[in-house]
């Protein structure tokens, strides 16, 4: 009696078949197809995701060289009297400043628009940050704020 008489006896079929057990090429490249999918798909939003810190890193230290530029004006106690744009290099990058005067409420105080801009291959782009600020005269007394003589017709505005 041979090995695969023994498993014919039993009832059982014997391992070696002509069949043998595994994927076939249509199901391996079907799981090939939707890797690729996963694949494209995750590297987009990983992209997607990089360019989204870079540009809230860039807005946040855009913020710190509006803020810096304020302090400075506050502590040289500078009176800007036109506006002005100015080129720095700082937080490892260039930034253009651009402050631009509008009148105040009196002559002793002046808002002042401070934007700031990223610059790259050496050309400004688009403002990315900007903050406003109060400017008040030293040589000047502020006094009290006269809201009535504001409106031709008087009364409340």
């Amino acid at each position: 009696m041979t090995n695969n008489d023994n498993f014919a006896q039993i009832g059982q079929t014997p391992t070696a078949s002509k069949h043998e057990s595994g994927f076939t090429l249509i199901e391996v490249m079907v799981a090939l197809a939707i890797l690729a999918v996963v694949a494209v798909a995750a590297s987009r939003a990983s992209s997607a995701y990089l360019s989204s810190v870079d540009v809230l890193r860039t807005r946040t230290l855009a913020h710190f060289v509006a803020q810096n530029a304020a302090a400075d004006l506050r502590i040289q106690g500078t009176w800007l009297t036109a506006n002005s744009t100015q080129t720095i290099n700082a937080q490892g990058r260039d930034w253009q400043i651009t402050m631009t005067v509008s009148g105040g409420i009196t002559p002793a105080l002046k808002e002042v628009n401070i934007a700031v801009a990223p610059i790259i291959d050496g050309q400004a782009g688009n403002a990315v940050n900007d903050i406003n600020m109060i400017l008040s005269n030293p040589e000047q007394e502020i006094g009290s704020l006269d809201l009535t003589g504001a409106n031709p017709n008087g009364g409340i505005l």
